[in-house]
């Protein structure tokens, strides 16, 4: 049985990470235990002393090993009342070619030989006294029983049944772990409190602490790490969720995973990192120079979460009204320009009528370019200070399916030498320091990893997250800002969300490209703003199914709501406007505005006379 004083805390990290754990001196438990899975293997190590007899950090002994890093870690401080090492939590078990890490606050009785008996043919028992372990190995014998090799091969509500009945037995406070995923269970009478927080980078702090003991997180290596931690007592003044009693969590990969049970939302942390409030500040407008400013995607723009179908059926008919009014001070002379604002015809949307206005005319060609973008190109050899593209189109657009009846793909994908020649250019990630890409590749595995490698729920994970815990603030970036400088400061606008998931697709090994065009935010969007500006967003190329977009901006598959203009590898590719003033052309101020109208069918009436009144 367990000391009622004994403590719980588990770690669970997006990457493997090393935190520090320290005793405070005069509160030092009567023993510790602490496990984590080198190099998230599947093998764990276990470190404990039935005796504290000095301060020192827990795992003191490997904190310069390069072995001791994990995604995944579990400590508990207080020992059974005999004090020995083999009662001393946490326990370990293996099965299924890994090892299982279990520990336990609370007490389930004396007599568990009678109330709770093992089946020897399972292959589990105990070697201590504690009755813990006789708990955790009962649970592996369910386990094993059920012909499940993982926490994620069982569902969740069988995990949750078992937990409870062992809770009928005394009182249960439980982390544990099969080194993919954390389940947290606390006990359904309230018994210890039981605390979950989850932390975003850039830190707070680096510093948590309760009466109890130091959790040190500070290591630079570590500084962009994602984690969730389940605590007995709160480490730190933010707002932590306390578990319900009898409630369960799931944590994998410093993400809380959806087990369809019933739950209080997670409280909120102080700067409201997860929250949905959106900035929706104007973006200022590049400063002019020689070289003409490309016409930025949603400069207004802020995000939100549709329905994938947004209620109008399988097609949307919409008219687009795009104007970019260039204005100086003093005349341009001679300039030439290149306008991509000509909508894409294809199987999934349709240009039923478009129309191009450009003042001061100018000659002019058209082409289709290397990404198959519709290009009017133009010069300008009179002197102007003023400039104006309108662009007039109707549109209508298709549902398509994401998913492909055939097969299920996962990671890593396999191409033919050919079709990997023609997609290399979409695979190439952005040119950036090694260090800075073995980081990226880190945090897009860890959605791979967490999704059992299945190629469109890692996919829908990573577009989901970059919504959830990324902040959306106009002026924030520049066009320089890397993929990289997102993933440090979590926070942009909708070109940054899109690069972001463009680069971390193409370190996973799927081709991934930039699109820009427009979005319908309809009545029943949070935002009606967006749809006076282009957007930006991602697409990658799913075997057996094709070129499909993901907006990392609203957290949603792109659909009916979504015109497609103009794509590439990046942005410069797809810019709607750009050019070069070879003289004059000074005090520049760039104004852009954008009207999406959706032309009402029966399946939705009254639908854009709200989105006007509202406007």
């Amino acid at each position: 049985m367990q000391p009622l004083n004994s403590d719980l805390l588990a770690i669970c990290y997006d990457s493997p990470a090393s935190p520090t754990i320290r005793f405070k001196k005069g509160n030092r438990p009567d023993g510790w235990g602490f496990g984590w899975y080198p190099r998230d293997g599947v093998g764990a190590s276990v470190l404990k002393d039935p005796h504290v007899e000095y301060d020192m950090a827990v795992a003191s002994a490997v904190q310069r090993w390069d072995r001791f890093r994990s995604s995944i870690f579990v400590c508990h401080c207080g020992t059974h009342r005999g004090r020995s090492f083999t009662d001393t939590q946490p326990f370990v078990r293996s099965h299924a070619g890994r090892d299982w890490i279990f520990a336990h606050n609370g007490e389930l009785g004396r007599n568990l030989d009678v109330t709770l008996p093992l089946d020897e043919r399972l292959g589990f028992e105990p070697v201590g006294q504690t009755d813990t372990e006789h708990a955790f190995c009962w649970l592996m014998g369910q386990v094993r029983a059920a012909g499940a090799r993982s926490l994620a091969d069982l569902s969740w509500h069988a995990i949750r049944e078992w937990l409870q009945k062992l809770n009928e037995l005394g009182t249960l406070n439980v982390v544990w772990s099969d080194g993919r995923h954390l389940v947290a269970y606390h006990d359904r009478t309230g018994f210890n409190a039981l605390h979950l927080l989850r932390r975003l980078p850039p830190p707070i702090s680096t510093k948590l602490e309760s009466d109890l003991l130091d959790l040190d997180v500070s290591n630079s290596v570590d500084e962009n790490r994602t984690f969730t931690l389940v605590s007995t007592r709160p480490l730190s003044g933010e707002a932590w969720s306390q578990f319900a009693p009898g409630e369960m969590r799931v944590m994998s990969h410093g993400q809380l995973l959806d087990t369809g049970e019933t739950i209080p939302p997670p409280a909120p942390s102080l700067d409201d990192r997860s929250g949905t409030s959106w900035s929706q500040v104007q973006h200022e407008a590049p400063r002019a120079s020689v070289v003409q400013p490309t016409t930025p995607p949603s400069a207004v723009s802020g995000p939100l979460v549709p329905a994938l179908d947004s209620g109008h059926g399988r097609s949307g008919t919409y008219e687009i009204t795009h104007e970019t009014v260039y204005r100086y001070e003093t005349p341009v002379e001679t300039s030439s320009h290149t306008v991509r604002l000509q909508p894409v015809r294809d199987l999934t949307q349709d240009v039923l009528e478009y129309k191009l206005e450009i003042s001061p005319p100018g000659k002019a060609f058209s082409y289709e370019d290397v990404f198959g973008n519709h290009v009017l190109s133009f010069q300008i050899s009179q002197p102007y200070t003023e400039l104006w593209v309108r662009a007039y189109s109707k549109v209508k657009t298709y549902h398509v399916e994401t998913h492909s009846s055939l097969r299920t793909t996962h990671i890593p994908l396999v191409w033919m030498p050919w079709q990997r020649q023609m997609m290399n250019p979409f695979l190439l990630p952005p040119e950036l320091p090694e260090t800075e890409l073995r980081e990226l590749s880190g945090f897009a595995m860890s959605f791979a990893a967490r999704r059992g490698y299945d190629l469109l729920e890692t996919l829908i994970d990573l577009n989901e997250t970059l919504h959830k815990d990324f902040k959306y603030i106009p002026g924030s970036t520049s066009f320089e800002t890397s993929p990289f400088d997102v993933f440090q400061e979590r926070r942009g606008v909708c070109q940054d969300f899109a690069n972001l998931f463009i680069c971390l697709a193409r370190l996973l090994g799927v081709p991934a490209r930039y699109r820009v065009g427009y979005i319908y935010t309809g009545a029943t969007y949070h935002n009606q703003i967006q749809s006076e500006a282009s957007h930006a967003w991602a697409e990658v190329y799913l075997p057996s199914v094709g070129w499909r977009g993901f907006d990392p901006t609203n957290g949603c598959l792109v659909d009916l709501d979504h015109i497609r203009v103009a794509s590439g590898r990046n942005y410069r590719d797809a810019t709607p406007t750009a050019g070069t003033l070879y003289a004059g052309g000074h005090g520049e101020r760039l104004e852009v505005s954008v009207r999406v109208k959706r032309i009402e069918e029966a399946t939705a009436p009254g639908a854009d006379a709200q989105q006007q009144a509202q406007q």
